[in-house]
């Protein structure tokens, strides 16, 4: 089975790549795996990067090396192939999709991870893409999507991030036109008011 590590160097407050590459390098030595490290390089091309090797048909594991953003773009790329298995290294701002599990500091393990049993994993679809663990939309949405903007800031955290973000959105109004259509047909709609 190949290990490949996509790394995303602009998640999170820090370049964590050498880090990245230290342990990859340290897995091949003391396990003999076949491992690759890849970075990144614009929005959409941990997915891109992803499919092309999930398409090969050759058993593969992608730890999403960086935020929930890298995350979602991994899931995306492998979903749909049997043959792939994601799992999560994370090096993000806030990393919330590892916070539905009972145990997520075993997701900094990398040890931990190797040795993970696979399972599968529901996702929801929007459109052409999948979410892994939530799905926002309106006011949510639109606060998760600026979090970026602020987290750069010198002196602000994940959470001040995510506060800056609310305060800003607050300005704009706090609903949104939406459709939403069930797998059983059901519509539900919304209207800006």
């Amino acid at each position: 089975m190949r290990h490949i590590f996509i790394i995303n160097p602009a998640a999170g407050k820090k370049d964590g790549r050498q880090r990245v590459y230290a342990m990859a390098e340290a897995l091949k030595k003391n396990h003999d795996l076949d491992i690759e490290c890849m970075l990144t390089k614009s929005r959409g091309h941990a997915m891109m990067l992803t499919r092309a090797i999930a398409e090969t048909g050759e058993n593969v594991r992608f730890y999403a090396c960086g935020g929930d953003g890298t995350l979602n773009e991994v899931v995306n790329g492998a979903a749909g192939f049997a043959n792939a298995a994601v799992t999560h290294f994370p090096g993000g701002s806030g990393n919330d999709a590892i916070k539905i599990f009972d145990d997520p500091a075993a997701f900094t393990s990398i040890e931990r991870l190797l040795s993970a049993e696979e399972a599968p994993f529901d996702l929801i679809r929007c459109n052409d893409s999948y979410a892994l663990n939530v799905l926002s939309i309106g006011f949510d949405a639109r606060v998760g999507t600026d979090i970026a903007r602020f987290k750069r800031l010198p002196l602000v955290t994940g959470k001040g991030a995510y506060v800056l973000s609310i305060l800003s959105n607050m300005v704009h109004g706090l609903s949104a036109d939406y459709t939403v259509t069930l797998d059983s047909g059901e519509v539900l709609s919304g209207q800006k008011t």
